[in-house]
């Protein structure tokens, strides 16, 4: 379909989309995408629209005002808007671009993440595999291809993870934080605090708890009771060890004290774990 809004170049082509129910309820869906080539008259001001929206900038520059600040997006770089805030962009002579509005389960809760992560203007590695996705979209409906719903939501959250995990998709030297998620993996019976673990990755406790809930979610010792907790299911599950031997494997001083935490996780006994997750 070609677009007829000013600015917009007569070989730029959009699709539209009409999700069903389901995919509102349960998927990401997308409800625009295209592939634009504009002159400077091609401008977007809203003060709210329903959807979120991605672009890749393949050549040119669009300027963006978002959230009180504005930035120039040049080729390779990303952008990335809640479009339910007052949004405004604006092509130069020259620009076009790959884009993609969808909305979705829990897709604004994810997006509004990524922007306090990284922001809206994004200058990654994995930027390239976004503009290639946003290709293959363009070019899977301009060939009139048809798919399910959950293909559609995959394609989505492929380029959100390409946005929340750059470092995933390029090679890179383990960081501090790996060095002690190996630790803790490789030692998970030893008595492991926070003091040992900053100074395995030579950054004070406060920083190091700081980094380390940033990239996993979890504070260090959350992390190690969590990592105990997967080796004590598995034990349970694969082994017929006695608890009581599974405690003192995962670094607990007394069988009570590995109970008590192993039902505050996971709402049942050891025992009970185990007989609900072994065959007979």
């Amino acid at each position: 379909m070609k677009s007829v809004d000013p600015g917009i170049l007569s070989k730029s082509v959009c699709f539209s989309f009409t999700p069903s129910e389901l995919a509102k309820k349960l998927y990401f869906y997308p409800t625009w995408c295209g592939h634009y080539y504009c002159d400077e008259n091609y401008f977007m001001k809203r003060p709210t629209y329903p959807a979120l929206l991605v672009v890749f900038i393949r050549e040119g520059t669009m300027h963006v005002e978002y959230r009180n600040k504005s930035f120039d997006a040049k080729k390779g770089d990303v952008i990335l808007l809640d479009c339910t805030e007052p949004h405004y962009y604006q092509a130069t002579n020259g620009l076009e671009f790959l884009y993609i509005h969808f909305d979705g389960s829990n897709s604004h809760e994810i997006c509004q993440h990524i922007l306090e992560q990284i922001g809206p203007l994004v200058q990654q590695d994995s930027n390239v595999l976004i503009g290639r996705a946003l290709y293959n979209i363009v070019e899977f409906y301009a060939h009139d291809g048809i798919e399910s719903m959950i293909q559609s939501s995959m394609r989505i959250y492929q380029i959100l993870e390409y946005l929340l995990t750059p470092n995933k998709f390029k090679i890179q030297n383990e960081t501090p934080i790996d060095k002690t998620i190996h630790y803790i993996k490789n030692n998970i019976g030893k008595n492991i605090d926070l003091e040992k673990l900053s100074n395995l990755a030579n950054m004070s406790p406060y920083y190091y708890a700081h980094c380390f809930k940033q990239q996993t979610g979890f504070s260090p010792i959350e992390y190690v009771i969590n990592t105990r907790i997967d080796k004590a299911k598995i034990l349970l599950v694969r082994t017929n060890d006695p608890v009581e031997e599974i405690a003192y494997e995962l670094g607990y001083a007394s069988s009570n004290s590995f109970i008590n935490i192993f039902v505050k996780r996971t709402g049942m006994s050891p025992r009970q774990y185990r007989r609900l997750h072994q065959s007979s």
